[in-house]
């Protein structure tokens, strides 16, 4: 297995990637408000669509998280868990489920830490993209 960073090359993408990672650790919440307000919004393109099902569960599910912004934490800690459970016991990856299931706990214990491990995480990426175009490594 091999850890690579996303597919984040060339220098605008570096820069909205910088700047957006610059944003959240100003503005830590702003991520779940725009997360949700994306979800009423597709929402409302599946209502449009015809599909009502996945339409006003979007809907229902964003309005949530405009509410209580904090969930989404919650959400990304029991997934985390849950994926570091499945590498350790189906994915033989034991190493890595260790390091994964650590991480849930800790977003689960401390949530706001999620928006400042995000926020450095788009700074990285954005930096080693303005790197990489410029020929630094």
């Amino acid at each position: 297995m091999q850890f690579t960073l996303p597919a984040v090359n060339g220098l605008y993408i570096g820069i909205v990637a910088a700047f957006a990672g610059f944003i959240i650790l100003l503005f830590p919440r702003i991520i779940s408000y725009v997360v949700a307000v994306l979800m009423v919004a597709a929402g409302v393109i599946w209502l449009a669509g015809g599909s009502w099902v996945p339409g006003v569960n979007s809907i229902i599910i964003g309005v949530v998280v405009l509410i209580f912004p904090h969930i989404i934490n919650y959400l990304v800690a029991v997934y985390l868990i849950l994926l570091g459970l499945w590498f350790i016991f189906a994915g033989s990856a034991l190493l890595l489920g260790l390091i994964t299931l650590g991480l849930g706990i800790v977003v689960m214990i401390f949530p706001d830490i999620l928006y400042i491990l995000f926020g450095i995480y788009l700074l990285a990426v954005g930096f080693v993209a303005i790197g990489h175009y410029y020929g630094w490594f």
